[in-house]
């Protein structure tokens, strides 16, 4: 981290020649002497970087950022500072295409080395030239990540290292200026770098002898369907997939498609019944429908006799083997889901040629005739770059387990980090699999050291949690994985990406000889934490609870908040509110709170309305997220007290809220095009129209900015925010309430009230005050015990709302035994992290097992077991006031702007409640307790008043 920004001298450069467009990797050096003194490294590159200087790693960056909010990182180089030769030797990785963290822009490296009398900026006297190793035709990890990290040793380079000779190297491109192009706001990073921390493995769980399926594809059609767009927004496309598939005879084959599914399937233009299907001997067609996804990449695998060919063109030498057959026109259903979508920001694919009808792509898939579209425009055959060689993740997935023994020795040596451990190949030469377990969930990227014949191959397929009853709950969606062929010899790696995971199946494949493993292990790379916050009391399952939430915030807490550290590690704005209040809980630490509320109200430079995520390729607005960001504007400046950046957070508030009210329609209730989704359970939120708990979280959110716009003495702001959320409040009141239900219907359908009514939709309105009165009462009665009907709480996100519930109820115990039921089954059911989800019903208990949207236990413990919370902006004053619904004890630390608050306090029968706190002498300390009792403030007797 820097201070002010500093003055950019040098150029974006670039490599010469033909380099990929997608996933590319270039490598920089700059050679240098110095005459002794400090010597400084700024720099950013687009996509991401990895640096190091004198053959020590320094880091990687920039954090995600807006093209016109660009971030540069800085590095104090003096500690491997040499007076005569130096060299900075840069990775710079550029994806090519959007993800739901990075906004696709122009490639490029930026970096300044600035010593005493000298300042070495990137020019074309660098050295530039492909990165030797990294494999760039490796498959998407997903729509929300970039690609699955594949690396092959034997084309890799020791380049990173100061004795390397880069004399053949080509001079770098100079491509503009520093100012120039997307990325003209260069600002210093203004968070801390992520932690390293090493893990090891905690034990060795399983070792076995496997094999995967022979057949396995994935197919990159985004460029034969949209090839100008490079976002990731959803794409709706009339298209299919199609091969020709030459066997010696009559076979069945097995499908295994473990994500990334294209639609049916058809072979000899009969759908495939399940996952099975016939060949005939000959030539045979194998047709996939691919419609609508955010990210047109597909896997197809299949188990079949030896032999098989696959060629799109058929008995044609050198043919690829998989064609895009279109676009077509969109047929009418797609349309309908076009226009039904969530947002405006769909790609609707037009037809590749007049030729292309809806007519004849029906055609195709009533015939799948793939010969017969050869002559068509139409019939693209996919290039080698958009069909990977390689799928580490797939191959995982498709492995199974044969009979066969597998001779480890020295295994504790996983565990110790600093033995060998030696794998020996099986007699029938089936790949081997190790089981690790790290302990705990955990983020951050591999390391390991080995010592292998060449081409060996190491998989790691990471996934998060095995169920009590023995299910894997492998992460299908993404690729969770990495590959590594060795050259011969010692060697070790570190992996540029970070992936989330408790589990790794370590696999090693192509084995030759004995492979040996040493020091294996990851490196828990997260936002580092302060833990200036405790709580501990007597219920042991309690402080577990406050415990996992406190590392689902760590695995959950990068360069942003993220939802998850395994499938997306996006920035999603609504779980960053409650995650910023839990983080308060646990850290105190206000820098990625800001950063986060900053990085949400750039969006408005893109959208009327603060955007779902950010910064992403997807330019969405989810309604309750972008209110759910409001409430949090004001949450920062209560916690923290700084109404400094306040003003800054006030005036993006202003600019959501008009965007906001150009939705307001002539009954004065919001009415809105996005995703309005509240909870995944089945709500009826449509995408367009009416959605009565977002008008009631607008009124909750209005009232806050209101208290917010006070605080910083903007009263016109407030009046009229009041003014907005009492008449929407009114609305509310006039057009969604149901008599005959006695509750707030979920929304409008064609002006008319939903027969859809739920507990989110009852709890929004009642702690947003919209239900008073009569209509209160009612709703906090299905808040506590939904109606036969209704719909009912479906995360533990939502719980966040129905605790806050609780607790302004007054229902300290009946928030305190919801903790213990629902988040303390999880703990029972060895979670080490919260769940996305509940999903008792499902053979699998969640999809994500780490997301910190549902780790609010932690807070609310702290704020109301504990006790203590700010009383007025920035704890001024700090209000201490116990709820220790039937437990003994309790202790615990609040951070404060101005110092940590410690409380400590007894509730034993028979005697007086005993609180005692000890704080900094300048904080202002206002105590209720629950009974008689007594309070020690630093050691001195205060008064006291009674809850």
């Amino acid at each position: 981290m820097s201070g002010a920004p500093i003055h950019w001298r040098g150029r974006w450069i670039w490599a010469e020649g033909e380099l990929p467009s997608r996933n590319a990797f270039v490598a920089f050096r700059r050679r240098f002497p110095c005459e002794g003194g400090p010597a400084t490294l700024h720099v950013t590159a687009d996509s991401r970087y990895v640096a190091w200087f004198n053959g020590v790693w320094l880091g990687s960056g920039p954090v995600r950022c807006w093209p016109g909010h660009w971030r540069y990182d800085t590095y104090d180089l003096t500690p491997w500072l040499r007076k005569d030769d130096n060299v900075l030797a840069v990775l710079v990785n550029h994806y090519g295409e959007g993800t739901f963290q990075y906004i696709a822009g122009p490639p490029g490296l930026l970096a300044q080395i600035e010593m005493p009398g000298a300042t070495i900026m990137t020019s074309p006297s660098w050295r530039a030239a492909a990165a030797p190793g990294y494999v760039t035709a490796a498959p998407r990890i997903s729509v929300q990540e970039a690609f699955e990290e594949q690396f092959d040793a034997r084309q890799a380079e020791p380049w990173t290292q100061l004795d390397f000779d880069d004399r053949s190297w080509p001079a770098a491109v100079d491509l503009r200026g520093p100012y120039a192009g997307p990325h003209f706001g260069l600002a210093p990073r203004d968070i801390p770098f992520l932690t390293q921390e090493p893990v090891l493995p905690k034990r060795l769980v399983s070792v076995e002898a496997v094999r995967s399926v022979p057949y396995r594809f994935t197919i990159y059609a985004k460029p034969y369907v949209a090839p100008s767009d490079h976002s990731s927004n959803f794409v709706f496309a009339h298209y299919y997939l199609a091969t020709q598939v030459w066997s010696r005879r009559n076979a069945r084959v097995t499908f295994h498609i473990p994500h990334k599914h294209p639609g049916p399937l058809k072979v000899n233009g009969k759908l495939a019944e399940g996952d099975r299907a016939t060949l005939k001997a000959g030539w045979n067609t194998l047709v996939a429908r691919a419609d609508a996804h955010h990210l047109p990449e597909f896997v197809i695998a299949l188990d079949g006799p030896p032999g098989l060919r696959f060629s799109a063109w058929g008995d044609v030498l050198f043919g690829t083997p998989w064609a895009v057959v279109g676009p077509f026109e969109l047929r009418e259903d797609q349309k309908r889901q076009a226009a039904e979508h969530m947002d405006a920001s769909a790609v609707l694919v037009g037809p590749m040629s007049n030729t292309a009808t809806c007519e004849a792509g029906e055609a195709f898939w009533e015939s799948c005739d793939v010969a017969a579209q050869h002559p068509h425009r139409y019939f693209q055959g996919v290039r080698p770059e958009h069909l990977p060689e390689a799928n580490a993740f797939v191959q995982a997935a498709t492995d199974r387990v044969v009979p066969g023994d597998v001779r480890v020795e020295n295994a504790d040596g996983l565990g110790s980090g600093s033995d060998w451990t030696t794998v020996h190949p099986t007699a029938d030469g089936s790949d081997v699999r190790l089981l690790l377990d790290f302990g705990h969930e955990l983020i951050g990227p591999h390391a390991f050291e080995v010592a292998a014949p060449e081409g060996t191959i190491l998989d790691f397929h990471n996934f998060e949690f095995i169920q009590p009853d023995g299910r894997h709950n492998l992460a299908e969606g993404m690729n969770n994985s990495l590959r590594y062929i060795c050259r011969e010899g010692i060697q070790s790696y570190r992996s540029i990406v970070r992936r989330g995971f408790q589990y790794s199946y370590l696999i090693l494949r192509n084995m030759t000889g004995p492979v040996k493993l040493r020091g294996v292990h990851a490196l828990f790379s997260s936002y580092p934490q302060s833990r200036r916050g405790s709580f501990a009391c007597s219920d042991a399952q309690l402080d577990r609870i406050w415990q996992a939430g406190a590392l689902t915030l760590r695995c959950c807490a990068e360069d942003t908040y993220t939802d998850c550290p395994t499938y997306e590690q996006t920035h999603w704005v609504g779980d960053a509110r409650n995650e910023a209040l839990i983080d308060w809980a646990v850290n105190g630490d206000p820098r990625l709170w800001f950063h986060c509320l900053e990085q949400t109200g750039h969006s408005l430079d893109r959208s009327a309305v603060t955007e779902s995520h950010v910064p992403s390729a997807w330019q969405n607005v989810l309604t309750a997220w972008s209110l759910l960001w409001m409430r949090s504007c004001r949450e920062y400046v209560l916690f923290t007290g700084d109404r400094e950046r306040g003003l800054a957070l006030l005036d993006f508030v202003r600019r959501n809220v008009e965007g906001l009210a150009k939705h307001i329609n002539a009954q004065g209730l919001l009415d809105i095009r996005a995703w309005n989704m509240f909870d995944w359970a089945p709500m009826d939120t449509p995408s367009r129209g009416v959605v009565t708990h977002q008008n009631c979280q607008l009124v909750h959110a209005l009232r806050d900015a209101a208290e917010l716009a006070t605080w910083l003495r903007k009263a016109t702001l407030a009046r009229s925010w009041r003014k907005m959320a009492a008449a929407l409040s009114d609305a509310i009141n006039a057009h969604l309430w149901s008599d005959e239900k006695q509750a707030y219907t979920d929304c409008l359908r064609d002006g008319k009230h939903s027969p859809v009514f739920s507990q989110q939709t009852q709890t929004a309105a009642y702690i947003a005050g919209v239900a008073r009165g009569a209509r209160g009462r009612r709703c906090w009665e299905i808040v506590q015990t939904p109606p036969e009907g209704f719909v009912r709480a479906g995360s533990p996100f939502f719980e966040f709302f129905l605790l806050e519930g609780y607790l302004r109820e007054g229902r300290h115990q009946d928030f305190l035994d919801t903790v213990r039921r629902d988040w303390g089954r999880m703990i029972d059911l060895g979670a080490t992290t919260f769940w996305e989800t509940w999903s008792s019903t499902s053979d699998r208990l969640t999809r994500s097992h780490c997301h910190a949207w549902s780790a609010a236990p932690t807070f609310f413990l702290s704020t109301h077991v504990l006790g203590v919370r700010p009383g007025g902006p920035g704890f001024e004053p700090v209000l201490v006031e116990p709820h220790p619904c039937g437990l003994t004890w309790c202790r615990g630390t609040m951070p404060t702007p101005r110092g940590d608050v410690e409380v400590q306090w007894e509730n034993e029968d028979g005697k007086p409640f005993a609180l005692r706190v000890r704080a900094p002498e300048a904080l202002a300390i206002r105590a209720v307790l629950p009974r008689e009792g007594t309070f020690l403030l630093n050691g001195r007797l205060q008064e006291t008043g009674r809850g």
